[in-house]
């Protein structure tokens, strides 16, 4: 859409924003009369249409019957979206519930992205999301085994920053605790602080030196992580609010509903469609057909990363009608991400 701004003279971008914000709050279609009333400077109802035939001619609007206003189309919402100011500051109640999360001290991040995830939609009203950052750009700290049968055991994966992933390990033999307790120790002395993504490598390259003892037990690890790391899609995912939805025009049909529940449910899915974004720094506003997950169509995502440590990212943020409030939810997103970041650095 770059150069939109280009495209609409001042007179347009007034109608245009002003059709937006309107339909954001009564979500039926927008008549001239609205919006000549709404504008700074008078200007009369047939010019204000005669500008919304040229806004429907670009792609802007469209009008879903003979006799009635127009509705913004996607077109007209990315222009509007791109053309709000920089992230600013939530309003007052939004920023003082967002305050309890940043007094509460935590133990282990899973509680952090929990409670995210409770507190944002609590305050946008809409779904929100919290998904934990990919394993392989974290940092191996330490790892327990632990022997609950004669040939399986529990292998216990902890991160710098106090993530813990756990993996059943069916050994095929007896491992003593004590060989376990050995590995252990020698695990954790040597690779910790290198990143998982190196952890196998690493391992294979030990495998090689004369550590007979540890060969099976080698070989089981390197099984564990390659499920770790290749899971990138199975990582946690926090989602919250879903029912809020329950009561808006866009899902007065149960069926959609249903639809947007069931797509929520596919956490995979959900993961890979959120993924693309991870790398792209500061907000992210992904709109109507740009999402092509079955079940939200029509919907819109607004995404925030948040980091742990130096280079693991995590993504949070909410999920709405299109025609939600951009200029209020943009700054929650935002504000609540930054505060995640922050929480994680004192952990």
């Amino acid at each position: 859409m770059k150069g939109l701004r280009e495209i609409l003279n001042d007179r347009e971008r007034s109608v245009l924003e002003l059709i937006v914000e309107n339909y954001i709050v009564f979500a039926e279609p927008i008549g001239s009369i609205t919006i000549s009333k709404a504008m700074k400077k008078k200007v009369s109802s047939a010019t204000i249409r005669n500008t919304m035939s040229e806004l429907e001619e670009l792609g802007f609007l469209y009008k879903p019957h003979a006799v009635a206003g127009r509705v913004p189309t996607p077109k007209a919402f990315r222009y509007y979206v791109n053309s709000l100011p920089a992230s600013g500051v939530p309003g007052k109640k939004e920023l003082k519930a967002l305050e309890t999360l940043s007094r509460l001290r935590y133990a282990y991040t899973e509680e952090v992205m929990a409670d995210a995830s409770r507190v944002l939609a609590a305050i946008s009203r809409c779904p929100s999301i919290v998904v934990e950052p990919r394993v392989d750009t974290m940092l191996f700290k330490e790892v327990e085994f632990v022997r609950l049968s004669r040939d399986t055991i529990l292998i216990v994966f902890v991160t710098t920053s106090g993530m813990v992933h756990r993996r059943f390990v069916d050994t095929g033999e007896d491992i003593e605790q004590g060989v376990l307790d050995e590995m252990k120790h020698y695990m954790n002395e040597r690779f910790s602080g290198m990143p998982f993504y190196a952890l196998k490598e690493n391992i294979i390259k030990d495998m090689r030196k004369d550590r007979e003892n540890f060969q099976t037990l080698y070989r089981k690890i390197q099984d564990a992580l390659d499920v770790l790391v290749g899971e990138e899609e199975k990582r946690e995912i926090y989602i919250e609010g879903a029912s809020k939805m329950i009561g808006i025009p866009e899902f007065s049909d149960v069926e959609k509903l249903k639809d947007l529940f069931k797509a929520l449910e596919n956490k995979e899915r959900l993961i890979q469609l959120l993924d693309r974004y991870l790398s792209e720094e500061g907000i992210n506003v992904i709109l109507g057909s740009e999402n092509d997950m079955k079940g939200m169509e029509g919907m819109s995502i607004i995404t925030s990363a948040y980091r742990i440590g130096q280079n693991s990212y995590g993504l949070l943020g909410i999920i709405g009608p299109m025609r939600m409030n951009y200029s209020r939810l943009i700054p929650i997103v935002d504000y609540t991400a930054r505060a995640v970041t922050d929480l994680f650095k004192l952990m």
